[in-house]
């Protein structure tokens, strides 16, 4: 069975509210805090692919990514907004609602944590997804 991981928020008395991860045992259904990159939970890319991209905004963007073939890859680890904008297209709004449902996304404060690798048809469209709202293009990612 695959490992299940899961955020939670707590309340620390000096540093207000902060995140724990966790890892859920399949066999027992246990729950044991983690370090998110030592559990695997988030994984840093140990070979730089050819050409590595990021993209920050004003509401919390803070992704990075990469081409793969035709696909736009967004890597895992990286952080979307938490809100969009209210002239987000749709589309976004949906696709952002998929990776939500589908465990892709997870909330943390007031961003939305990638937890694994998600393909885009384009940069333009990874780029409106994370951020949450128009996108002016592929030149917005930029190199790392």
């Amino acid at each position: 069975m695959e490992k299940e991981f899961f955020v939670a928020a707590i309340e620390h008395p000096e540093f207000g509210e902060v995140y724990r991860f966790f890892e859920v045992d399949p066999a027992t259904g246990e729950e044991q805090a983690v370090d998110p990159f030592d559990s695997g939970m988030v994984k840093l890319y140990h070979e730089t692919p050819p050409e590595l991209f990021y993209i920050t905004s004003k509401r919390g963007a803070d992704a990075s990514g990469f081409y793969q073939g035709e696909q736009f890859v967004v890597q895992r680890g990286s952080k979307f907004a938490g809100t969009t904008t209210p002239k987000c297209p749709k589309r976004y709004l949906k696709l952002r609602e998929e990776l939500l449902l589908s465990g892709k996304l997870m909330p943390l404060g007031q961003q939305y944590l990638v937890m694994e690798d998600v393909e885009f048809a384009s940069p333009l469209i990874a780029m409106g997804v994370a951020i949450g709202g128009w996108a002016k293009g592929a030149h917005d990612w930029k190199r790392i």
